[in-house]
């Protein structure tokens, strides 16, 4: 039996050991609801929504490419022992290069024909010998057709004479068509301009070996250029193939005209935009692939709808393919961000129509692709 003194002692730890855990939970749940620091303002710049009402017509940016262009090969590889050589602006003889123009049919550079002539060679003598094999194998034939008749010879022993005298054929005929891709191939050492236009690249020298399945010219025809740019859903109709359009090229203050050759019949999956194709004559050879032309497409035409820049327009949240601006809104002395879907419009120049917005409201143009809803914004004057 233990004593009352110890009882009451026993009793009074297991109180305290109960106790201990007990404080500790409640210091580390004070602990635990300490709060974090304010995650600060971001700094961001508004602009506000304007009435558009500009009569130019819709203008897009076009590449300009050249109107045919291709990277010439050899058939065969090989060692290059010539260059077309042409006249240097100081009037010394140098390799054709970058910038220089070619005629149909020029001769622009020559692998060594010593390889390609031994293997015509070489090609001409197998088809000699598979004739001959194959002459050899006609009269073993004729003479075992002959015995074959009197039933001088087996079935089995005629099936043999003919599988050689058909064997030795196909033989004749493979030699041949060797002997005709080796001709084919010599005929192929001097590579040939395809058509008259520019050079663009040349990737050889005298002394390169050169592969059959690398560039070693790049040729562009550029009598005619293609402007290539795009247009969004809500423009398509306003172009046709046929359609004359006027294009511009910076520092030019020529305008030029082309024809509509090509309309891609479904858009881009990544932007949206139908891929459009104008023609122009390039007669002059002012314009050069690389530039960027001015198209201006569909006339005049008046607008009166809400615009915005094209830096507010943001991914709205888990939704592909639409759209939204983050609006300002001040919530008790502090201006927080508010997520707004939004309809997008045409562009003109570095804006864009927009629907779900009123003219005067105040939109976010620099930061906004950094903003969440709620977010603490600082405005930047």
């Amino acid at each position: 039996m233990i004593p009352t003194n110890a009882l009451m002692r026993l009793r009074r730890v297991a109180t305290a050991a109960l106790a201990i855990p007990f404080m500790a939970t409640t210091v580390a749940g004070c602990h635990h609801e300490s709060a974090l620091p304010a995650k600060p303002p971001i700094a961001v710049r508004l602009a506000e929504v304007t009435l558009d009402q500009s009569t130019e017509g819709l203008k897009y940016s076009a590449s300009l490419i050249p109107y045919a262009q291709v990277d010439l090969a050899f058939r065969t590889a090989g060692y290059i022992t010539q260059i077309k050589q042409v006249h240097s602006a100081d009037g010394r003889m140098r390799d054709i290069g970058t910038g220089d123009y070619v005629s149909t049919g020029t001769v622009l550079a020559q692998i060594r024909p010593q390889d390609l002539k031994n293997e015509v060679d070489e090609s001409a003598a197998q088809v000699d010998a598979a004739i001959a094999q194959h002459t050899q194998a006609e009269q073993d034939f004729n003479r075992a057709r002959a015995l074959y008749a009197t039933q001088s010879l087996t079935k089995p022993d005629y099936d043999q004479a003919q599988a050689r005298f058909d064997e030795s054929l196909a033989a004749v005929n493979r030699a041949k068509a060797a002997q005709g891709q080796a001709q084919l191939s010599l005929g192929d050492s001097n590579l040939k301009a395809p058509f008259t236009g520019y050079i663009l690249a040349r990737n050889i020298d005298v002394g390169t070996l050169a592969s059959s399945s690398a560039a070693v010219f790049t040729i562009a025809d550029i009598s005619a250029v293609k402007a290539t740019f795009g247009v969004p859903e809500d423009a398509i109709n306003l172009v046709h193939a046929g359609q004359s359009l006027a294009l511009q090229v910076q520092n030019d203050l020529t305008k030029y005209s082309g024809r509509v050759t090509s309309i891609s019949p479904g858009a881009d999956l990544r932007n949206r935009v139908f891929t459009i194709e104008v023609t122009i004559s390039n007669g002059k050879n002012r314009l050069k692939p690389g530039m960027i032309a001015s198209v201006e497409l569909g006339g005049k035409r008046e607008v009166s709808q809400p615009s915005v820049p094209l830096s507010a327009i943001v991914p709205y949240p888990g939704e592909s393919g639409q759209f939204a601006v983050v609006v300002p809104e001040q919530e008790s002395g502090q201006w927080k961000a508010h997520l707004r879907r939004v309809a997008v419009g045409a562009t003109h120049g570095s804006s864009v129509s927009v629907m779900g917005v009123q003219v005067g409201e105040k939109v976010v143009v620099i930061g906004a692709q950094l903003l969440k809803e709620d977010d603490s914004l600082s405005v930047i004057p």
